[in-house]
């Protein structure tokens, strides 16, 4: 949106609207462009829930280059009315956007309102027009991750600690591929809306974090757990790469979560496709497969201790003639 001159369009009553012309200077929040030459015309208004604004411009046909084919982008943000006549007034970041090419050529009038018996079947718009429904890929890419971070990742983790006779290559090993393949299409998603302008462009964390967070299981986990396979097979025991494994796991899959909501506040809880109930799941869901984790790895702790206890005592015990044990 770098270098775009705007109309933005919001209601001021429950049936008017402010034009406030803009200036795009890229993924950030338009300021007011107090250089354009822009009118609301008769007709412009809010009727039967729908919002029309009737412009006049007379600065704008010295902006273009080819008045055959404008190109030109729209959004648009679903919400509560913002109801303000403020042409500054702060606004949120858009839920939907796309781009359509238009003839401005079939727009210039001598008319002092062209608009008066318009007719849209004489529309100046091409039928070259694109767009994206960012709030499904914004849900989709938050499913996902949440799906394989929350609940996937640390259930498939408790396989190895578990007391079940499923070898690791069987059960743990190919169930964590699939949900990386999962967690890979969610950041595929989450990158798109990044790249095409569907969640702001600035320093916010989630998506940095999110890349770090990705690249490192991508490159890192399966390696370290192959290397360990390998290991165990040669001398059956564990080896560096098995505590590196484990805890570079366990560790990416806290940040996972963290990220998660700074996704859900980037987002902006409580807007559409980013409900407060969403988030209260998200936290409740977390916050209950974490509580499980810890249990489990704790009475493998207690179950492990406890064998190696018995087995120290019956090392310091004999039996007799008698059939009794005694100590040594």
């Amino acid at each position: 949106m770098a270098s775009s001159n705007m109309f933005l369009l919001y209601s001021s009553s429950s049936i008017d609207v402010t034009l406030s012309p803009r200036w795009g200077e890229g993924h950030i929040e338009p300021t007011f462009n107090p250089d354009a030459q822009v009118t609301l015309l008769e007709g412009s208004g809010i009727e039967n829930g729908i919002m029309t604004a009737n412009v006049r411009c007379d600065n704008c046909i010295n902006q273009e280059n080819d008045l055959a084919s404008s190109k030109w982008i729209w959004a648009y943000k679903e919400g509560q009315p913002l109801s303000s006549s403020n042409v500054s007034q702060k606004i949120g970041f858009h839920d939907n956007f796309g781009s359509a090419n238009v003839d401005l050529s079939r727009s210039l009038s001598n008319s002092d309102n062209p608009f008066v018996g318009y007719d849209p079947s004489t529309s100046a718009m091409s039928s070259n027009r694109s767009g994206g429904n960012n709030k499904a890929v914004l849900v989709t890419h938050g499913f996902l991750m949440s799906f394989a971070f929350v609940l996937l990742f640390p259930s498939f983790a408790l396989l190895v600690p578990a007391p079940l006779s499923i070898p690791v290559l069987k059960a743990h090993a190919p169930l964590q591929v699939v949900t990386l393949a999962i967690a890979i299409a969610g950041m595929g998603l989450g990158l798109r809306l990044w790249v095409g302008g569907g969640v702001p462009q600035n320093t916010d964390v989630h998506p940095i974090l999110g890349i770090i967070v990705m690249a490192l299981l991508i490159l890192l986990q399966p390696l370290m757990g192959w290397f360990q396979h390998l290991q165990f097979r040669r001398n059956g025991g564990k080896s560096v790469f098995a505590h590196a494994h484990r805890w570079l796991g366990r560790t990416m899959i806290i940040l996972g979560i963290i990220n998660g909501g700074l996704g859900f506040r980037l987002a902006g809880i409580g807007k559409p496709g980013t409900s407060r109930g969403a988030m209260i799941a998200y936290s409740v869901i977390a916050g209950v497969m974490g509580l499980a984790y810890i249990s489990v790895h704790l009475i493998g702790t207690m179950r492990r201790g406890a064998k190696q206890t018995s087995e120290s005592v019956g090392e310091t015990k004999e039996v007799n003639d008698d059939g009794e044990e005694v100590e040594k």
